[in-house]
């Protein structure tokens, strides 16, 4: 059914659908932005974004404060804050754009092709325009290509195969002074371990036995607070009690290890509800990203 009534309003089931995709698409375009800059500056990326950008930023940060009333995310990371030009803007940006390309595999010019696609789109649904059965064709065409750098994105970042346990490198301080923490430190029904791959460190804390438990979205926010400018995602494993601290390489080695400080203490950050139950201004943080417990394979 393409239609459906809302009261007295007939509303395109289609428009809705398209929504929620672009919702989706979006944030996957942010991460990807985030990912490439602290790749590319580690937590000195800020300093990288266009003038005019990051004094619209600091406005809209100003004004967001005003509405806490509405109880939502007023998170103030800069990439979630950009409007869809000025996403489009720092994506494309000549000096970091080798880093996208290699997230995504598109080249400049097909990628800026396909945010100009998804503006249009986006300015259609913003003008409240029906959307006939065949425009949603078109639409959810070119929201599918997208996905190709989507899922580009998700083979680097969340199912990356290269990523080597650190367990006795003398060359690498940052590693070695995980190990040297984790002697002798009693983590009961979890361990943890440490990873790195050409660009990024993790950090991962796994159960050993502990069904029916979840990371709680406000409790991991809590825990790293101080630290949150310096990690680029904590990673949550769709099934539960697994996450991920996922930082770059480009940190300084002190922040590094206030990284692990943090990482290493024996916080509370579970509980037993779900993630669909927990609330979505916490749960729903840009930094916390999911991933599910086998990479997902097409058969």
């Amino acid at each position: 059914m393409m239609l459906e009534f809302k009261e007295e309003m007939l509303i395109p089931k289609i428009n809705g659908d398209v929504y929620f995709s672009i919702f989706e698409l979006e944030n996957w375009l942010r991460r990807i932005c985030l990912t490439a800059y602290m790749i590319e500056y580690g937590d000195d990326w800020l300093k990288s974004v266009p003038k005019r950008v990051f004094e619209g930023y600091i406005q809209r940060t100003n004004r967001n404060q005003e509405l806490f009333y509405f109880d939502a995310d007023n998170e103030d990371n800069l990439i979630w804050s950009l409007t869809h030009a000025e996403l489009s803007q720092l994506l494309l940006e000549n000096n970091i754009y080798d880093r996208v390309q290699y997230l995504i595999g598109f080249s400049k010019e097909r990628f800026s092709q396909k945010l100009n696609e998804l503006r249009e789109i986006r300015n259609i649904l913003a003008h409240n325009r029906a959307l006939s059965e065949r425009t949603g064709m078109i639409v959810k065409g070119i929201i599918a290509s997208m996905h190709l750098a989507i899922d580009k994105f998700k083979t680097h970042i969340l199912y990356n195969g290269d990523y080597n346990i650190i367990w006795d490198d003398e060359t690498n301080e940052v590693g070695e002074y995980f190990n040297l923490q984790m002697e002798g430190n009693d983590w009961g029904k979890f361990q943890a371990f440490i990873e790195e791959n050409e660009y990024l460190y993790t950090l991962a804390c796994l159960p050993v036995d502990r069904p029916n438990i979840f990371p709680s979205g406000v409790k991991l926010l809590k825990k790293y607070k101080n630290i949150i400018d310096c990690i680029l995602s904590i990673q949550i494993n769709k099934q539960g009690a697994e996450y991920l601290i996922i930082f770059s390489k480009k940190l300084s080695v002190e922040k590094c290890k206030a990284i692990i400080d943090t990482f290493l203490q024996k916080d509370d950050v579970w509980t037993n509800r779900k993630f669909e139950e927990q609330h979505p201004r916490y749960i729903c943080h840009p930094q916390l990203w999911f991933y599910e417990n086998q990479r997902p394979i097409e058969e």
